[in-house]
């Protein structure tokens, strides 16, 4: 999942020339799912346009990071992500976890 969140920081960060390498990294490694999902969305909508405040494709994308971000309990990562979206609606199970764990600032950002 080390290559799903290092597409993700460089739709955060703009970053291109990262983009590229990850790709033609991406094409030589065992198929996974979700990160070439979130590499087809960079490919249609391109990297401004995810990153643009009010554009449906930018909620969908931070969401699905999010989420993942919360399953794999990565703190740093889904806390970047809450800064971006001041209005999320979490699935029960994400709120589940922020409660669960007193993760008392993550719970005063998203509330």
């Amino acid at each position: 999942m080390t290559l799903f969140y290092l597409l993700f920081f460089c739709i955060y960060y703009k970053n291109e020339d990262l983009l590229n390498f990850l790709r033609n990294l991406i094409e030589k490694i065992e198929y996974n799912e979700k990160i070439h999902r979130l590499l087809r969305q960079i490919d249609q909508e391109g990297i401004e346009k995810i990153r643009t405040v009010g554009e449906q494709i930018n909620q969908i994308v931070y969401h699905m990071v999010l989420y993942q971000a919360i399953d794999d309990n990565l703190r740093i990562v889904y806390s970047q992500i809450l800064r971006q979206l001041r209005h999320l609606q979490l699935r029960d199970k994400d709120a589940l976890h922020l409660l669960n764990t007193r993760d008392y600032e993550m719970i005063r950002l998203t509330f």
